[in-house]
């Protein structure tokens, strides 16, 4: 009898790929991952010069031991390719791998490992959260920093819930923390890994209630101290310190004095010093008192701006 070997079975139409898989960069998950869907994804080397930033900045600084990572690329080469897109117009975008990217920058090498992929936004969003979730490296404050690009970037809350690994929930409450600190305030604090949601917030509130801006808060930071950490907790102390001394300053009675026989009055509020005088004050008073106030200013470094 003349046995036929079975048939085996057709496969289905390629359907539109899903974002890769949760999985770190060097398990095998994400290699068969960033590798699946045939000529959609190659492997091979690259021109470094040719790859754009992500506008997802998902570390708030990307030379964070970065030494260590060129060290090791320089003793052992590159052990785990990174992940690009192909972008319209030429050239590509860094999708997962930008330390390594980085490294490889550093080290002045021209080419790089990668797996370069044909993905829209929304896969390449969703792809590097799942791979920076799943490092388990970013901090609070920089998936909230991450939560707040995705949102200016036009992703819906469902996507960016997906690119943190959180509740849909918290996006918005993430994104707000941010907003409050400012740019500027989170850069100077860093990434301060192992602090959570709560301190952040108690930063939030103690900024609000002590009547600084984030602008004068980022001017307290101890910038002498390496640790973002530390630097963290020094200026939630100092922010503690000076809402309790705005809640003890509001205390402080109002004082008022008049001179010239009630001609000139001078009140003292806590945070105000307020100086009104009656209509037929001689205008050489005025002179006097105006510069006398512009001295002092001067003498404490305050600019003058003369109306025209």
């Amino acid at each position: 009898m003349d046995l036929k070997r079975p048939t085996p079975p057709s496969r289905p139409a390629a359907t539109k790929r899903k974002p890769i898989i949760k999985g770190g960069a060097a398990s095998d998950k994400y290699i068969r991952a960033a590798t699946q869907g045939g000529a959609d994804r190659t492997y091979q080397g690259i021109q470094v010069d040719e790859i754009r930033d992500s506008q997802i900045r998902d570390r708030i600084d990307i030379n964070e031991d970065l030494d260590k990572l060129v060290q090791s690329l320089r003793e052992n080469g590159q052990q785990i390719p990174i992940l690009v897109r192909i972008v319209d117009g030429g050239g590509y975008e860094i999708v997962v791998g930008r330390r390594r990217l980085a490294a490889t920058r550093k080290l002045g090498l021209p080419r790089i490992k990668a797996f370069v992929a044909r993905m829209d936004d929304r896969e390449a969003f969703v792809a590097q959260g799942i791979e920076n979730s799943a490092r388990l490296e970013t901090s609070f404050i920089e998936r909230a920093r991450a939560a707040a690009q995705g949102t200016e970037a036009g992703y819906d809350q469902k996507d960016i819930a997906e690119f943190l690994n959180i509740s849909p929930t918290l996006v918005s409450f993430m994104v707000n923390i941010y907003r409050d600190l400012g740019e500027e305030l989170v850069q100077a604090i860093g990434p301060a890994r192992g602090v959570g949601r709560r301190n952040w917030e108690k930063l939030v509130a103690a900024i609000k209630r002590s009547g600084f801006s984030a602008h004068d808060v980022t001017a307290m930071i101890d910038r002498g101290k390496d640790d973002s950490v530390e630097r963290f907790h020094v200026l939630l102390a100092t922010a503690e310190a000076g809402r309790q001394a705005r809640k003890a300053s509001k205390a402080v009675p109002s004082e008022s004095a008049t001179y010239l026989n009630g001609r000139v009055t001078v009140e003292r509020k806590p945070r105000q010093l307020v100086l009104k005088t009656v209509k037929d004050v001689l205008p050489a008073l005025l002179d006097q008192i105006d510069a006398t106030i512009r001295k002092i200013l001067a003498d404490h470094g305050a600019d003058t701006h003369d109306d025209q």
